[in-house]
């Protein structure tokens, strides 16, 4: 099977795929990126979840020039959410690297985004929007972006942003290397590649059933009296294309449906008290884009089949993880970016991870897009048989048998780093206090800037992991997990 290091990416990526628990490429990796490095333009049709964002990523970050402070490379999405996504994955591969990776987009002050800009970045991920406003304040000069992505182009069409995209592609250089990546190619984004990129490459992954471990979940903890306002806040800040609210009863999706109206949000119920002619309406205007917000009752949303989805927010908890599945299985469809939101109360919290079990998925604690950008989480799915495996293996260390680790250790990591404020010590005090480790049993600590790595014992590992995953550490909720080899 092939290797990363047999693509002809640098050392300092290797390492940082390495740290990340990457070990083979998926199918668009390994095709796309020695097309990439080669030089050579590249459609690649492929759908979220396949890893395309490494696949376009690692030659993007090679290419760039850390010693020019000049923007080297863009990378323009159809959403905030997608623009968040490929920052966080961006961040994360570039741990090596001596590079300025910076994310614009709309529902975020311009001028702090124009500020991040003055100081330099080698690579700008924007929404087509918020690009096109920085250049017409030139703020943003493309005249040096000799690397172009679109991705998920196709979305970019169905939202009209391709002649703002045609605009941008003609502010950059006429040698540049573009770089294609869409779920579906259809005529104008076939037009598109004709006309702006140089005798492209097409690479077709085989599209995969989408499964819950391609959505990004989240969770809310609140006191059942703030659940409004809160949800109020999540959807402020998530600002979703378009979300279904999912309500336990048909009366809570009626009250609920009143008390987001009454807060100014453009938001219309669906429950089993309407009319069919009222149900219908409410259908026609959220297909037709032209409604936001649906709150809706399980069985009122049966057989709703709508691609573009944005989020799925479980404002009342699911009976079951069968049912949330199937819930949040209505975004991220057609390979596009999904985002699943679930709020709990105090009392139901000890239900995630039992979903997270159930549904072999990983579902961390909610954050604002803004905050989600400054620590990039592991862009890659939880590989929770590997886990198993490596649980099995602690277990059987406990019992007396060899743990398969070298000398005998098992290495932790930790979602967080220097750049949420958390160090060697902090991670020591978490480790001798909140998961009471004696000191001496502590092996070595490796703090990066996003994430960092603890050993320890077999035995030792398992009761960090357990006491440790989900609790806070300097005020950030931080995700314990047995690093990858």
């Amino acid at each position: 099977m092939t290797k990363f290091s047999a693509l002809g990416l640098k050392q300092e990526l290797l390492l940082a795929l390495q740290e990340l628990g990457y070990s083979e490429p998926t199918p668009i990796q390994e095709r796309a990126i020695p097309e990439l490095l080669a030089g050579h333009d590249v459609i690649g049709q492929a759908q979220t979840g396949t890893g395309k964002t490494a696949a376009f990523g690692l030659p993007l970050l090679q290419y760039l020039d850390p010693s020019s402070e000049e923007t080297q490379a863009i990378v323009l999405t159809p959403t905030r959410e997608l623009c968040i996504q490929v920052t966080q994955a961006l961040r994360a591969y570039a741990e090596h690297l001596e590079v300025e990776i910076v994310a614009v987009f709309g529902g975020a002050p311009i001028s702090t985004q124009q500020s991040r800009l003055r100081r330099g970045a080698h690579v700008v991920v924007a929404t087509v929007g918020r690009m096109m406003d920085l250049m017409s304040r030139r703020s943003l000069v493309l005249t040096s972006a000799r690397y172009v992505v679109l991705d998920e182009a196709d979305e970019m069409l169905d939202l009209g942003f391709i002649e703002e995209v045609e605009k941008i592609l003609r502010m950059c250089p006429s040698g540049r290397q573009t770089a294609l990546f869409s779920a579906t190619i259809p005529a104008p984004i076939a037009r598109l590649a004709e006309q702006y990129m140089y005798d492209p490459v097409t690479i077709k992954v085989t599209p995969r059933k989408l499964t819950v471990d391609a959505i990004e979940q989240a969770y809310v903890e609140v006191d059942p009296r703030a659940k409004t306002e809160r949800l109020v806040e999540v959807l402020r800040a998530e600002e979703p294309e378009q979300a279904i609210i999912f309500c336990r009863t048909k009366i809570g999706a009626a009250r609920l449906d009143r008390l987001l109206a009454d807060r100014g949000l453009r938001v219309k119920a669906l429950h089993g008290d309407m009319s069919q002619g009222q149900r219908d309406g409410v259908m026609i205007q959220f297909k037709d884009h032209r409604l936001p917000l649906l709150v809706a009752t399980d069985v009122a949303a049966r057989g709703l089949d709508i691609e573009h989805v944005t989020h799925v927010i479980n404002y009342d908890l699911p009976n079951n993880t069968e049912m949330y599945v199937h819930r949040i299985g209505r975004t991220g469809r057609v390979g596009r970016t999904g985002r699943a939101i679930t709020f709990v109360t105090p009392k139901q919290r000890a239900e995630i991870p039992r979903i997270e079990r159930e549904a072999n998925t990983a579902i961390g604690e909610w954050e604002p897009p803004e905050e989600r950008i400054e620590h990039a989480p592991r862009p890659r799915r939880r590989d929770h048989t590997r886990e198993r495996e490596r649980l099995r293996a602690t277990e059987s260390s406990a019992a007396g048998e060899r743990v398969s680790e070298e000398n005998g250790s098992v290495k932790l990591f930790v979602n967080r780093g220097k750049r949420s404020g958390i160090g060697e010590r902090e991670l020591r005090w978490a480790l001798t206090e909140g998961a009471v480790i004696p000191a001496d049993e502590i092996g070595d600590i490796r703090v990066l800037e996003r994430f960092s790595f603890v050993e320890l014992s077999g035995e030792q590992a398992k009761i960090a992991l357990e006491r440790l995953d989900g609790t806070k550490l300097e005020g950030k909720q931080i995700r314990v997990e047995y690093a990858k080899d």
